[in-house]
């Protein structure tokens, strides 16, 4: 059994980046959007390295995935409590969040979802699949979650297995994991799927993380410096290399750069702020991209300004952190009664 151990800034600092970064490209997704296209107000960066910055974002989600399961669980054997700690961990919010936005809609258009659809699909969103079989075009009840949660829950059940495979033999562990890639890259290649959003295609960035925390490597200034002139020459060069490969790359090279940056900080006030963005991200993956579409849907795009969308941006982050936060609480309230009834985990 896995005992309670010392925070890892760094695991917060670029889970927080990556949060932040995703919300702004989802921010920014509703000019693009916009028929026609609106120019000149967008914010933030809008690619980093030459790859998308929310693909930048989720890349590092996946890192730190890895990492931090590694970290906690390195020494578990006992997964039958790890599978239901991942369960109570992700299903209660994903279903209490999912109920909430469907009864909104319902109310709002006087219609059920799904029009259509074989009803006995709804069993992909319970599973939390609907977005990851959505995005492939699989027509599903998906209203929220996206496609990550879905490959997200796939890397934690595989999790167990992949950390014996590396703790056993870790050079047959990365052919595996890279031969994998290599097949996930060749089979989108000849069928209709996203490779973003598949499995063996992101299995490399989540190993990563799990071989950085056991190896327990340091990312000192060589290494940042060799990874930042590396994504720098990525972003002036453009590489004609798959989207999904640069994404593999240019994702381990900016969590290397990262870690280095994290041991810079001191003061405590980013540190907070860090950890708290990281303790509710989860919360707000989920409610982010509904506030964010249904708040933008009120303001008429073509008249914003820069200075106004920034200024939007943060009412609308505001409301993201009011509703992320008291999900979280109701959440942690009904988990912590449920576990106590059933006599379980949290």
């Amino acid at each position: 059994m896995n005992t309670r151990k010392e925070r890892l800034f760094y695991l917060d600092f670029i889970r927080a980046i990556a949060a932040v970064s995703i919300v702004i490209t989802h921010f920014n997704a509703r000019y693009s959007a916009h028929i026609p296209e609106i120019k000149g107000r967008m914010i933030g960066l809008e690619k980093i390295g030459n790859i998308g910055s929310g693909e930048w974002g989720v890349s590092l989600f996946f890192i730190i995935s890895g990492a931090a399961l590694m970290y906690v669980y390195e020494k578990e054997n006992d997964w039958k409590r790890f599978y239901q700690k991942r369960f109570m961990s992700i299903y209660p919010m994903f279903w209490m969040a999912y109920s909430a936005v469907l009864a909104m809609y319902v109310l709002k258009n006087r219609t059920m979802i799904g029009d259509g659809i074989p009803k006995w699909r709804f069993l992909f969103t319970i599973l939390g699949f609907d977005g990851l079989l959505s995005v492939n075009g699989y027509a599903t009840f998906y209203l929220l979650g996206e496609w990550f949660l879905g490959a997200i829950i796939l890397l934690y059940i595989i999790f167990p297995v992949l950390k014996k495979a590396i703790n056993t033999n870790l050079w047959g562990a990365v052919a595996l994991v890279v031969a994998g890639y290599i097949i996930g890259l060749v089979i989108c290649s000849k069928i209709a799927l996203v490779p973003a959003t598949i499995l063996l295609v992101r299995l490399p960035e989540f190993a990563f993380g799990m071989i950085f925390v056991k190896l327990n490597w340091r990312a000192d200034w060589k290494i940042s410096i060799l990874a930042l002139m590396l994504i720098i020459a990525n972003m002036i060069f453009k590489p004609e290399i798959p989207a999904s490969i640069q994404t593999t790359y240019i994702g381990i090279s900016s969590f290397l750069v990262l870690v280095f940056v994290s041991a810079l900080v001191k003061n405590k006030g980013i540190k907070k702020i860090c950890e708290g963005i990281s303790k509710y991200s989860y919360a707000v993956f989920l409610v982010h991209h509904i506030i964010i579409i249904n708040v933008m849907n009120f303001v008429d795009l073509t008249k914003v300004t820069l200075l106004q969308s920034y200024l939007l941006f943060v009412v609308i982050g505001c409301m993201i952190a009011v509703v992320a936060g008291g999900l979280y609480k109701i959440n942690r309230i009904l988990v912590r009664k449920a576990c106590t009834i059933f006599k379980t985990v949290v």
